[in-house]
């Protein structure tokens, strides 16, 4: 009685099973249906067996679909908007097809284009003459726009002599000295106008912050002005004295004008202070160092 039951239970089982087999249209259902038939309950595991061993039409095993999502992601087109924000703007110009160079050097001139003068350099030297076109003609108007400000501002600081017209000033020509095309004669007297701006906005706070000493130092190393580059080195260290930029603008001078006592001196001044130096200083100070020895 619970034999006939089980094999009941089993040949209702299996016609269930088969009429979903005939349901979704799969393949061998015949086949399934005479194993079923002619072998009860062992026909159970040979259907597992068939369904592990055999995928349909729609199916693909795990490792195809990896490798067909792999190769989708190797072959698939470029995202150049991606690409531009996955690695540098200088590298992209260099990498890439000229179409994609002029797409992306468009794509930077509608944004703030001076903060890339480095890209515009590299891509006036491309040997794709649209998109070194495109690079010197964004750079001829980069400068017309930053004189006309220049100008705008000079008007106002005749009348008013605000540290912010100052800063704004200062960074105008900031912006201006770095533009290319610039002849050495204009590029060295828009560093000592870019100087004097300084000195009115040090005149107006003299201990608010380290950046225009730092940015005066390397403006008077360009121009060669040694002494002045020094004593402003040495006005940073007095008012910064816990600030490793500071010590290292001084050996920077002395470096630069081979001072080598003055240099070493430093070094010991700042070994006996409590600052902890950054990685960059000190690949820096080694640099130093071994140009020191050479």
């Amino acid at each position: 009685m619970l034999l006939g039951s089980l094999f009941i239970t089993y040949y209702v089982g299996a016609a269930v099973y088969l009429i979903f087999l005939l349901v979704l249209k799969r393949e061998g259902v015949v086949l399934r249906f005479l194993i079923l038939l002619s072998c009860p309950f062992i026909g159970i595991f040979l259907m597992y067996a068939m369904t592990k061993k055999v995928y349909s039409k729609d199916e693909l095993p795990d490792w195809l679909l990896r490798r067909e999502q792999y190769d989708d992601f190797v072959l698939k087109t470029p995202d150049i908007e991606e690409e531009t924000n996955i690695i540098p703007f200088n590298d992209a110009l260099i990498l890439n097809d000229n179409k994609t160079k002029r797409k992306m050097l468009i794509d930077l001139l509608k944004g703030e284009f001076l903060q890339h003068v480095g890209a515009l350099e590299l891509a006036l030297q491309s040997d794709d003459s649209e998109t070194s076109h495109y690079a010197a003609t964004a750079v001829q108007q980069a400068k017309s726009d930053l004189l006309k400000d220049m100008r705008k501002l000079e008007g106002q600081l005749a009348n008013n002599n605000d540290v912010f017209l100052l800063e704004a000033y200062r960074d105008l020509i900031k912006h201006y000295i770095r533009i290319e095309f610039l002849d050495e004669r204009t590029r060295r007297k828009y560093t000592h106008k870019y100087i004097q701006t300084i000195d009115q906005i040090l005149e107006h706070s003299p201990a608010n912050g380290a950046k225009n000493y730092l940015e005066k130092i390397e403006a008077g190393l360009y121009l060669a002005e040694y002494h002045m580059a020094l004593e402003t080195a040495e006005q940073l260290l007095s008012l910064f004295p816990e600030e490793e930029d500071a010590y290292f603008a001084v050996m920077n001078v002395h470096f630069t004008m081979k001072n080598k006592t003055e240099f070493q001196r430093m070094i010991t001044q700042l070994r006996a202070t409590d600052i902890k130096l950054s990685p960059d200083k000190l690949n820096q100070l080694r640099f130093w160092l071994q140009g020191e020895k050479k």
